[in-house]
């Protein structure tokens, strides 16, 4: 896994790609901001905040949610939850916080931008700017609109 730079992309960007180094040639669905439709891609590289994929190229910072195979050979692991500055304090790590403090284990209904798009699912793990969800959903914390306990 990577290291995260200290910059306004630590909070959900770094994480994001730190899973996504760990998918490479694997194929999965990811939903990206621009239209938040479902894409199904097979990852080749992933590197300077970019996606490189069967399907063209996208800034890490419009996927919002991947949804891996069930026949997929491997699981990421996801970065320790750490303190954050500056925009990921206010925006990111009080979500973070919850859905490990409050939600761990339970089934909770997620809004997911763009669309609000509800996906209803045990939270399986927290890290860093990312929640697993029913152990094959990685959602990105800092695209999460709503969280509903069940």
């Amino acid at each position: 896994m990577g290291v995260f730079d200290e910059s306004k992309c630590d909070c959900c960007i770094c994480p994001m790609q730190c899973v996504l180094e760990q998918l490479i040639d694997e194929t999965l669905s990811i939903v990206t901001l621009s239209d938040g439709n479902l894409v199904e891609v097979t990852i080749n590289e992933v590197k300077d905040f970019l996606l490189f994929t069967s399907k063209g190229t996208f800034p890490i910072c419009q996927i919002t949610v991947l949804f891996i195979e069930e026949n997929a050979s491997k699981l990421p692991k996801l970065k320790p939850i750490r303190k954050s500055t500056g925009e990921c304090a206010c925006c990111e790590d009080p979500i973070t916080n919850l859905l490990n403090n409050t939600f761990k284990g339970q089934v909770v209904d997620i809004k997911v931008r763009p669309n609000n798009n509800i996906i209803n699912a045990p939270v399986f793990e927290v890290g860093e700017g990312i929640v697993n969800i029913n152990n094959r959903i990685y959602i990105s914390t800092c695209a999460i609109t709503t969280v509903t306990p069940k």
